[in-house]
């Protein structure tokens, strides 16, 4: 076994261990924006340079003015789906179950063009006709051409392959393995490309 195989098997143990523990955790993390928030900004940056469902994930970048924003959209990706300019697109995680916080939410994303977002992608428990059921008045108006808004149903299956990844990170002192090697298995596994999170984000906005 050459040494690339066997880094590679250790970060596969990783996986395997952190899958459990993130596991049973989902029902807590699906409500958890910042958790969330931070596992896909990982993700996608790892996956920079690479395209997916014909868009290609140019880079990232942070969201201005941020004391405005107040942490509400999470930060921005920039695409390049295919024949066509970079789209920089916004991303919007909210996962809260108060619906009186969601609207708030919904009303303060009318604005996003003023932080210099072309598209706004909103992550959210639960599909589309029941969150248009759910908030009928602001919904509407973000996915309207004028925002250019999307939505993308969080199911916690999706989540858990991007929250496996954070934690691999978190604790690969503990499991022994590298930055690099982590990327390795990422790529040889295709974890990234075929993650169904990452792949709604990009199939359902309207580029």
């Amino acid at each position: 076994m050459t040494s690339i195989d066997a880094q590679l098997r250790a970060v596969a143990t990783a996986f395997a261990v952190e899958r459990q523990v993130s596991l049973p955790e989902l029902s807590r993390s699906i409500e958890d924006k910042e958790k969330i928030a931070a596992g896909l900004l990982l993700c996608l940056s790892l996956a920079i340079g690479q395209t997916i469902a014909d868009v290609k994930i140019a880079r990232l970048a942070r969201i201005y003015p941020s004391g405005r924003n107040q942490g509400l959209i999470d930060f921005k990706l920039v695409c390049l789906p295919v024949d066509r300019h970079p789209v920089e697109l916004g991303i919007c995680v909210l996962p809260f179950l108060d619906l009186e916080v969601v609207n708030d939410a919904y009303m303060r994303l009318l604005v996003s063009k003023d932080f210099g977002i072309d598209l706004l992608c909103l992550i959210r428990p639960g599909d589309l006709k029941t969150n248009l059921r759910q908030s009928p008045t602001w919904l509407p108006k973000l996915l309207s051409n004028d925002i250019g808004g999307s939505l993308v149903s969080l199911k916690p299956i999706d989540l858990l392959g991007i929250l496996t990844t954070l934690s691999v990170f978190g604790h690969k002192q503990q499991h022994g393995v590298t930055n690099e090697a982590i990327c390795a298995y990422l790529r040889t596994e295709e974890l990234l490309i075929n993650n169904e999170l990452i792949k709604s984000i990009l199939t359902t906005t309207r580029f």
